[in-house]
């Protein structure tokens, strides 16, 4: 049996897991905010140029682990009640 209230380890599972959540959504929107920099408003090239985004490789990093990290803390959370 769970014990009634909010404990320590409680506060953590819940702090980690709204932190990490909050990584993974910023993430998404950088995310999508490349990508419609490169589907919806491409800049104008006069000839083709290979383009690089330096922000793809941390927002994919934001949102994979975010995503794992939240995953695994949520899990504990739910195995408690």
């Amino acid at each position: 049996m769970a014990p009634e209230g909010l404990t320590a380890w409680r506060v953590y599972l819940y702090a980690v897991s709204f932190i990490t959540l909050i990584v993974a959504i910023l993430g998404a929107v950088n995310l999508i905010a490349i990508g419609i920099e490169v589907f919806v408003y491409p800049a104008p090239q006069p000839y083709p140029v290979p383009q690089y985004y330096p922000e793809l490789p941390g927002s994919v990093a934001q949102v994979v682990v975010g995503l794992i990290v939240w995953g695994y803390h949520w899990m504990l959370l739910k195995k408690e009640h």
